[in-house]
This record gives C-alpha cells, sequence and structure tokens, in this order.
C-alpha cells in the first residue's frame, strides 16, 4: 500500500511541477513583486544604490542588515523564480518524453531551454563570480586581482579623451592581463568596450587626477620639479629632501600636521634637511605660508608655482564564470522565438491551433 501512495505522490509532484496553471501563478506572483519592488528602488536610491557594482548575495547581506522592510522582496522574487526555473525544467523534460508526438513545439521549447541556460548562469555567477572597483591605476602600474591571487593587470598606457569643456568623451586604456609572468591578452579597452578572458571583464569607468609634485622657483636655478623622494644639493653644501608631498593638510593645536583630503588646497611638503656639520632638520613646509627657518638658513628660497598632478584611470574587474552559458541560453532563446514565430502560422493553416 506504501508503494502505491509513494507512486502517487511522485505522480502528484510531477503533475504539479509540469502544471501550466503553476507556472502561470508564479510568473505573476513575481511580476507583481518586481513590479512593486521597482517603486521602492526608486523612492530609495540610498539602499539600491551599489546594487550594479556588487554581487547579489554580498549587496542583500548588508542591505538587509540595513533596511529588510526595504528588500524583503528581491529574496521572495528569487524564490520565484527559482520554481518557475524548476517548472519549465518539468515542462522540458515531459516534452523530451513524448517529442515524437510534439516535436512542432520546439521552439517553444528551446525558449524553456534558454530561460534554464539563463538561471544555471546567473546562479553560477552569484555563486563564483565577484565586483570589484572602480580601482585607480596609474600607466605602468600593475594591480594584482585579490580574489584571484595569481592574476595580475599592467595599465600600458591612458589617454582621456576630453570635450572643450573638460568633460570626458572617452578613455582610451591600454591594458594586459597576465597570470605570473605569462601574458594572457592585451587590448585597448574604453567605454562599453572591455577586455574579456574566461569570463574576467576589465572596463574603464572614468578617470582622475591626483598630486604627483610642486614645481617652484628657485633664484639662480628658475624651475625645478619637486616630487616624493626628490633630492637637491644646497649651497652651502648640505642636501635637501622631499620626503612626500599631501595635496590638503589642516595643523591641530600643538602644530601637528594632519591629512585632510585628496582635493589640492593647503598642500604641505615633508621635508629633509642634512647639515654639512652632521646636523638634520626633519619638517613640514605647507605652501601656503611662510618658508621654515631651517630652510632659510641652509640657503633654500623656493617659491611654489603650480602643482604637478598625475593622471589615473579608473578600471572596474567583474568576472562572470557563467556568462558562456548565459551566450547559449540567449540563443536557444532567439532561436525559439523565431520558430515560434514562424510555425505559429503553419500549425494554424493545419487546423493545429485556434485561430485566437
Amino acid at each position: 500500500m506504501s508503494i502505491y501512495s509513494g507512486k502517487d505522490l511522485l505522480k502528484t509532484l510531477w503533475a504539479w511541477g509540469c502544471s501550466l496553471k503553476l507556472a502561470i501563478y508564479i510568473a505573476t506572483a513575481a511580476t507583481l513583486l518586481i513590479m512593486g519592488g521597482s517603486l521602492i528602488m526608486h523612492k530609495h536610491p540610498e539602499v539600491f544604490g551599489p546594487i550594479d557594482q556588487m554581487l547579489m548575495r554580498d549587496w542583500l547581506q548588508g542591505a538587509w542588515r540595513r533596511a529588510p522592510q526595504l528588500v524583503w522582496w528581491i529574496p521572495a522574487s528569487g524564490f520565484c523564480l527559482i520554481l518557475f526555473a524548476i517548472n519549465t525544467f518539468c515542462c522540458l523534460i515531459d516534452w523530451l518524453i513524448r517529442i515524437r508526438s510534439r516535436w512542432r513545439k520546439t521552439g517553444e521549447y528551446l525558449i524553456h531551454s534558454g530561460f534554464i541556460f539563463l538561471t544555471v548562469a546567473y546562479s553560477w555567477n552569484a555563486v563564483d563570480g565577484f565586483r570589484t572597483g572602480p580601482h585607480p591605476i596609474y600607466p605602468g602600474e600593475e594591480f594584482n586581482l585579490e580574489q584571484m591571487p595569481d592574476y595580475k593587470i599592467k595599465l600600458e598606457s591612458f589617454t582621456p579623451q576630453l570635450s572643450e569643456t573638460g568633460r570626458p568623451l572617452d578613455m582610451f586604456n591600454e591594458v594586459s592581463l597576465w597570470q605570473g609572468d605569462t601574458e594572457l591578452k592585451r587590448a585597448q579597452i574604453r567605454i562599453n568596450h572591455p577586455l574579456t578572458f574566461e569570463g574576467l571583464v576589465i572596463l574603464p569607468t572614468s578617470f582622475g587626477r591626483s598630486l604627483n609634485g610642486f614645481r617652484f622657483h628657485m633664484p639662480g636655478k628658475g624651475m625645478i620639479d619637486l616630487t616624493g623622494g626628490s633630492v637637491l644639493a644646497l649651497p652651502n653644501g648640505g642636501t635637501f629632501q622631499a620626503l612626500s608631498l599631501l595635496p590638503h593638510v589642516v595643523k591641530s593645536r600643538n602644530g601637528q600636521i594632519i591629512p585632510a583630503g585628496d582635493q589640492v588646497r593647503n598642500p604641505a611638503m615633508e621635508v629633509l634637511i642634512n647639515y654639512p656639520d652632521g646636523r638634520d632638520w626633519h619638517g613640514w613646509y605647507v605652501l601656503r605660508e611662510r618658508i621654515p627657518q631651517p630652510m632659510v638658513e641652509a640657503g633654500l628660497f623656493i617659491r611654489p608655482v603650480e602643482p604637478i598632478m598625475k593622471t589615473y584611470s579608473l578600471i572596474t574587474i567583474n568576472r562572470d564564470p557563467g556568462s558562456s552559458v548565459a551566450l547559449i541560453g540567449a540563443i536557444f532563446m532567439c532561436l525559439g522565438v523565431f520558430l515560434a514565430f514562424f510555425s505559429f502560422y503553419a500549425k494554424r493553416a493545419r487546423g493545429d491551433r485556434p485561430e485566437y
């Protein structure tokens, strides 16, 4: 008796899995959830803003802790889509079992197959993929991928294309991808033209400029450029070294220099002076203030003229291992739509389906 009960249960579950009504209910529920959720997303950009820059699982963990009442519809929609994929898979298996009598529905079931491939691809990306960036990378600099320790990206060159108003029109980046000491691929990437390699997508998003040094006027020498590490011979036989430069600083009550931002507003230079008698002085020269007395005593009269800026590219690096599976799914769906569209009229002409 229990054997027959088990068989009946399996038949019932299979019937539910292949049920068109169940598919309609699930699709309706998912549609309503997503439509309502899109309105919530529009009203709360502070919560949903980073959703396109992160994997769904990573974003959802933080968003759920922050505002579960605003994001509950996302896992609910995902659950409905998983049920819909299971229902679609059951229908596909049922069609394959009876393909001899149902081969005319090939177009419809290619669409089913494509949806299953897309669901698998998205799930694979969510488990094994990553989103990272944008990362500032300077020309000639290498960037090691934290998620793929043996891989690195090198920015060979970077040329931004700007309008007359200074607005970026395009960004030409010569990029190479390396695994250890082996170059895997080299390409010029720009807006909407990434470097792709086995699921990796490397794309520039913007660019920026940072302080690299300062140009000074020095009596008797003219213009000199000082960057971090620059060394000058002083008239008294000592040496001057610019240890570092900061674009914006503030002073605490006790005179301590504190970094305060990346914009060039109140720049300062960390200085080390070695005197001929063996003494040295280590301190700061805030460029908007008077030259420190130790620099004057060393005969170093320099006047700041302009900052020297260094341009960097902002690059995002994503990995979608299921991209090839998604491509197969897209091909299946497009082919299925094509076949279903033309087979509709052929079947209607034979009387295989109603007029409406």
